[in-house]
């Protein structure tokens, strides 16, 4: 399967002939937003799901698969399959299993979305914004793609997810919102981390896509 970064918290996902794509946000519409075989959203936040550029996609696709958390009714147009915790489904060549864990605290006050995260093929997990432990249930899990810059977010945060859970694979997402200074910041702390925690680092900048 290849893994290609598109911006902020969008990848998509190629395998033989089928291309899933997650969470297509506000900050950048990936260019082959409609062409894909479906569109799976971790939550409802903006930056994860441009609401008008997926009922465009939609409209010019209709063959176009939509999934994504009961939320998403409240701000999407389109048809779409509500998915929950534990369930699983089938996009050509990809199979995707649902796997929800709490959206990282905002403030005291803000209320927080349902976030869920999507395990593709049963190896590749990309989280939301979350950092769900690697438990039994993810046993078979070797990449995992997790946020690094957040106004939820610190870097001990990541220290700590990757010094419990120990991912063979991860690779940082979620930094739309910082600057070429804060991208290159970012990816030495997490080089360091990878060494520190012995795990295997693949930095991905948009665009970039690497096979697993």
């Amino acid at each position: 399967m290849r893994i290609t970064r598109r911006f902020h918290a969008c990848v998509d996902y190629t395998h033989g002939d089928t291309t899933v794509i997650v969470d297509p946000g506000s900050f950048e519409t990936p260019e082959n937003l409609d062409s894909a075989d479906a569109v799976l959203i971790t939550h409802i936040h903006p930056d994860h799901v441009d609401a008008a550029a997926l009922d465009a996609a939609k409209t010019k696709n209709p063959a176009l698969a939509i999934y994504g958390p009961a939320e998403l009714a409240e701000h999407l147009s389109s048809e779409y399959t509500v998915v929950a915790d534990g369930d699983t489904f089938t996009v050509g060549e990809i199979t995707v299993e649902t796997f929800e864990t709490p959206h990282g605290t905002i403030t005291s006050f803000i209320p927080l979305p349902e976030n869920l995260g999507f395990i593709l093929n049963g190896t590749v997990f990309q989280t939301g914004d979350s950092f769900p432990r690697l438990s039994e249930r993810l046993r078979g899990v070797e990449t995992v793609l997790i946020p690094v810059s957040a106004p939820w977010l610190k870097m001990l945060d990541v220290d700590t997810y990757l010094g419990e859970s120990k991912p063979p694979r991860f690779i940082g997402i979620h930094d739309g919102i910082d600057n070429d200074n804060g991208v290159t910041l970012r990816t030495g702390l997490l080089t360091k981390l990878a060494q520190h925690h012995d795990l295997e680092f693949t930095p991905l900048r948009p665009g970039e896509s690497v096979e697993v």
